[in-house]
């Protein structure tokens, strides 16, 4: 089901909470990390030197088949594995899980299910991928229970390269529970590439705290948080932006709005402005909160 929100623009329909279900763009910022193709990852290759740690490149790892005690499954095979993550990392994947839990509507309960494509990746040689050292995620999907009647259902599916070719209510829903997720890694995680980046990234989202470390994120103009923002301001907003990684006036304007409508004033510079930008796109997004 779908609610009218009245805007200055127009109509902009916002889910339920139970509902919650062409110009050519120029070449992308240069990125300061490599990145693996997913599908070409192996389940042996997510194992470290000796099953444990240390990882390799000098990293230290540790094995975790959770994430705040809920199950992380493999994607390639649905089956439920040990993933490897560096401690500062693995801890900051938890600060986003609440964080995602406490804005997501109260119909969106545990038991969970965090699907993803792999943390630490053992591809040979050390690079510069963050995956190397175990700070760096794939996540691919996201499962929730309904506590009113044990129903379990897909909140989150980074699967693009499935769910492109949808059409009508599938495809929206779909589209804008990716956005309103994207914002909520946004918010704690620096460098996190999705699909209109890069097409490699159309099975999944990739986050590391390789800029970020163990603190929460900023806006950056030359990054490919420019593409994320686009699309959020689209798919959540109600804009209708090109969404070309350009960070330009159209866009600062419709960013505007958006923050306008959260009581702040401003721009996404600020680290405040873009952490309340994001939490309101998951608020939102999700149906927990309307403005």
């Amino acid at each position: 089901m779908l609610a009218a929100v009245a805007t200055a623009g127009g109509l902009i329909f916002v889910p339920s909470a139970a509902a919650w279900a062409t110009q050519a763009a120029p070449e992308p910022p240069a990125e300061p990390l490599p990145h693996h193709d997913v599908t070409q990852v192996t389940p042996e290759e997510l194992v470290p030197p000796d099953g444990l740690d240390p990882g390799g490149c000098g990293s230290t790892v540790w094995p975790h088949n959770e994430i705040l005690g809920f199950p992380t499954p493999y994607e390639g095979d649905g089956k439920q594995r040990n993933f490897s993550y560096d401690d500062t990392f693995y801890s900051r994947v938890e600060t986003w899980f609440q964080f995602f839990r406490a804005n997501t509507p109260i119909a969106v309960g545990p038991p969970f299910e965090i699907w993803c494509w792999g943390v630490f990746v053992d591809k040979g040689d050390c690079g510069d991928s963050f995956h190397k050292v175990g700070r760096a995620f794939d996540i691919s999907r996201i499962y929730a229970t309904d506590p009113a009647t044990g129903i379990k259902s897909q909140v989150f599916n980074s699967r693009h390269d499935i769910w492109k070719s949808w059409t009508g209510s599938a495809f929206t829903t779909a589209n804008r529970q990716y956005w309103t997720t994207a914002a909520s890694l946004n918010y704690h995680f620096q460098h996190m590439l999705t699909y209109p980046w890069r097409a490699d990234h159309d099975n999944h989202i990739h986050f590391d705290n390789g800029v970020s470390g163990s603190g929460n994120s900023s806006f950056n103009r030359a990054s490919a948080q420019i593409f994320s923002a686009q699309a959020t301001l689209n798919a959540i907003w109600g804009e209708a932006l090109v969404v070309d990684g350009s960070w330009g006036p159209k866009s600062i304007a419709a960013a505007g709005r958006a923050l306008g409508r959260i009581g702040v004033s401003g721009t996404l510079d600020t680290q405040s402005n873009w952490l309340a930008f994001n939490r309101a796109s998951l608020r939102f997004g999700s149906g927990t909160q309307t403005y």
